[in-house]
């Protein structure tokens, strides 16, 4: 199995504390960040959080190293976990003194750390999922959308209801704390749990053979925040969703057609679903306080099929 991707970083503490885990990562056998996440318990780390350890240019907390070093020992053959834990904890040490741009000052201890990351509000993740053709549907069938967004829903760990989520006629808008998970894992959890759904449905081509539209949207990208960033973000969806160019890049010959914010996949981490992505934009303009140009909001967007007359480049501008 290959290694787990490697920061770019420059020599410092931060690179030689990552480099000694990736190296007892290897001596360990390369196990996946899922079979890790399982070793140390998901109510510690999950398997996004294991993998920023590794991969990240921020400084882990030092209990996560700890944590990752003990489950990485029982591994290694005459291991000898005590000293792996000082040299780690050295070296951790040292990156939060030598690198200023990644860790804060040595003097705070591992549970201050965790605290100054999540002082900056964590973007909003906000989806919107819906039928594209709602009126062609039975009743019951627009109905079912709610229960695939309540099953969607679980699985990300949130409740059938609460304020996270809002249902219209033809679908639905869930909206949650990105400081809680990687939002590009939860996007993944969403579009594989509506997958699932559909495949499960019985129906040729799923309910009754209507594209399923998801939007993600992670923000606020307006700038100054409202203070009700949610609400914020959510609306700034709404107006993403309405925007022309986003309904023409949609897809209506497969069962979910999705368009992500840039950010939001990571195809060498996360595939939810067996489909082509291609990257493209939508021209942001707002009229609101005076003509105002945004520029490009760039996307991902699923495909089956080749785009034709789209603003697709022959590289991501991301």
């Amino acid at each position: 199995m290959p290694g787990l991707k490697r920061p770019v970083l420059p020599d410092c503490g931060l690179k030689d504390l990552n480099d000694a885990l990736h190296d007892l990562h290897r001596r360990a056998g390369r196990p996946s960040t899922r079979d890790l996440a399982k070793l140390i318990g998901p109510a510690v780390a999950s398997k996004s959080r294991v993998y920023d350890a590794f991969s990240s240019d921020r400084l882990p907390s030092w209990g996560l190293i700890q944590v990752l070093a003990e489950a990485l020992c029982e591994s290694v053959p005459g291991s000898d976990f005590p000293a792996e834990e000082q040299r780690l904890h050295r070296l951790w040490l040292g990156a939060t003194g030598a690198d200023k741009d990644h860790a804060p000052s040595s003097k705070l201890s591992a549970d201050q750390t965790i605290s100054s990351e999540i002082n900056e509000p964590a973007p909003v993740l906000a989806l919107r999922i819906e039928w594209a053709r709602p009126s062609d549907l039975s009743v019951g069938m627009r109905r079912a959308l709610r229960y695939m967004v309540t099953d969607a829903l679980r699985d990300i760990g949130y409740g059938e209801t609460g304020p996270h989520r809002l249902d219209m006629s033809a679908g639905s808008v869930i909206s949650v704390d990105s400081g809680r998970e990687d939002p590009g894992l939860t996007t993944a959890t969403v579009l594989s749990a509506l997958e699932d759904s559909l495949r499960g449905s019985g129906i040729p081509g799923g309910y009754g053979g209507s594209t399923l539209r998801v939007l993600a949207h992670l923000g606020p990208y307006a700038r100054p925040a409202a203070p009700d960033r949610a609400a914020q973000t959510v609306a700034e969806l709404d107006e993403l969703w309405r925007h022309q160019h986003t309904q023409r890049l949609f897809e209506d010959d497969q069962s979910v057609s999705a368009i992500l914010a840039a950010r939001l996949l990571d195809l060498d981490r996360y595939d939810p679903f067996k489909v082509d992505w291609v990257h493209a934009h939508i021209p942001l303009f707002r009229i609101d306080r005076g003509p105002q140009d945004l520029g490009d909001y760039k996307v991902w967007v699923s495909t089956r099929s080749a785009l034709t007359s789209r603003q697709v480049g022959d590289t991501p501008p991301f």
